[in-house]
């Protein structure tokens, strides 16, 4: 993907363009696996939704932070926003 702004969408096969948002590679295909957001909000400058499942946020517990292992095993992937809202949707934990 190229270097992406605030203004930035991608095109995805199942929903059209798309604004990006990017999720751990657990999660794509994943059920039940916990969902977690930043504490932040995305901001106007950054705008894009993330999301990671419970054993990333476990490596990220014990790494101290996002790092290049935690992040490494992560393997964060884009996605369009409407995917993003599926695998939210699946992932949830009651």
């Amino acid at each position: 993907m190229n270097s992406l702004t605030k203004d930035s969408f991608m095109e995805c096969a199942r929903h059209g363009m798309q604004k990006p948002a990017f999720i751990c590679k657990h999660l794509r295909n994943g059920r039940s696996l916990g969902f977690f957001v930043p504490d932040e909000a995305p901001t106007e400058e950054e705008p894009w939704k993330e999301a990671w499942c419970r054993v990333c946020e476990q490596v990220r517990i014990n790494e101290g932070s996002w790092n290049d292992r935690s992040e490494l095993f992560a393997g964060v992937m884009p996605i369009c926003e409407a995917c993003y809202e599926e695998i939210r949707q699946r992932n949830q934990l009651a």
